[in-house]
């Protein structure tokens, strides 16, 4: 354990001496998040708007005509549900619609105080369509209120949903590139087969790599939460230590891909395609920058079944819900089963020389 330690120490002290992975693995992460922190993307574009109940007669009528507002994103569920997402900011209103016309308190909202703007352009939109339904379906006289109660919550803003997903990409980016380019790098030169010739073993050089990948990814997590939340007002509702638990977790991942690609490869020529190949898709399609709900059913089923997804989205349950890791275990159980799958082709594929 000795020596394990002091060739993780050894390990430390060459990565930080090369300036190129210090820019890749920490700068530029904090250089992305300052980037898309500066640029505006919480104004009001499209509002979301949650329907509980009404099935048939006004409901179905406020329904439709709500429906034909190109302003609005209509969702269809339970009470619990709305009000939850309410809470959460994915909602800016919800509409509680009575089953028939007679019914007594009529139309009930809810908006969350914490979106101000989105919630009185959602009410005055409902108010609306209620209006234009009272003068064409139904007698002029008779009008039906929106009624708008409001409720405390928060507003998720998109420097919230970003923090961790380049937090998770930073992570996935060491693992592959960092392993795969180093390591081949080694291969090459000769230095992983002179080392069999010291009273080193080389299964205790990759070792001492591997922990201080992992001490990186700690320093990682810890820095970009502290960028995100004490200089661009990012609301961090979760533990910093279950954070620390799916970082680990993930690197040990995307380190056993670069392994693997590294054990594929025989030259950087060769490596920086194999991992761009499978770096790049998940970058674009596992919710990184943008939530993957805008992808068309087929990919948006496929990419949540990359190890990148599970990392990012339990990443952001935690950071932004305050998930525990009991929560987010489908993520968890999701990362491990990638950590056995990528574990098994890194021993398959790497090679000494």
């Amino acid at each position: 354990m000795r020596l394990k330690w002091k060739l993780t120490v050894a390990s430390l002290k060459m990565f930080v001496r090369q300036r190129e992975a210090i820019i890749w693995t920490v700068l530029l992460p904090i250089f992305m998040i300052v980037l898309f922190g500066l640029v505006d993307f919480g104004g009001i574009g499209k509002v979301n708007v949650g329907l509980v109940g009404g099935s048939n007669g006004i409901g179905q009528e406020l329904a439709d005509g709500l429906g034909e507002v190109r302003a609005l994103e209509l969702f269809h569920g339970s009470r619990e549900q709305e009000l939850e997402l309410l809470l959460r900011g994915e909602r800016d209103l919800v509409v509680f619609i009575p089953e028939s016309s007679g019914e007594a308190g009529g139309v009930v909202g809810y908006v969350n105080d914490a979106a101000p703007e989105e919630a009185q352009l959602a009410s005055v939109i409902v108010q609306s369509v209620l209006d234009r339904l009272v003068f064409e379906v139904r007698e002029p006289g008779n009008r039906t209120m929106l009624t708008v109660n409001t409720v405390h919550g928060r507003a998720e803003t998109y420097i919230d949903f970003l923090v961790p997903g380049v937090i998770a990409m930073s992570i996935m980016q060491m693992g592959i590139f960092g392993v795969a380019f180093s390591f081949v790098s080694l291969k090459k030169r000769g230095i992983l087969r002179r080392l069999s010739a010291t009273p080193i073993r080389p299964n205790d050089f990759v070792l001492g790599q591997i922990l201080m990948r992992l001490v990186v990814v700690v320093v990682q997590i810890s820095l970009l939460v502290a960028v995100g939340v004490l200089f661009l007002g990012v609301h961090f509702g979760g533990s910093l230590g279950d954070m620390f638990v799916l970082g680990v977790i993930g690197a040990v991942v995307f380190l056993a891909i670069g392994f693997a690609i590294a054990g594929v490869s025989k030259s950087e020529d060769q490596v920086a395609p194999l991992a761009n190949v499978v770096a790049m898709p998940m970058i674009l399609l596992c919710g990184v920058f943008f939530s993957r709900s805008g992808l068309p059913d087929v990919v948006h089923m496929l990419t949540g079944f990359l190890p990148l997804t599970y990392l990012a989205d339990g990443m952001r349950a935690v950071a932004i819900e305050g998930a525990t890791l009991t929560e987010v275990l489908p993520d968890l159980t999701g990362l491990l089963l990638w950590a056995i799958v990528a574990g098994a082709g890194a021993i398959r594929f790497f090679r000494w020389e």
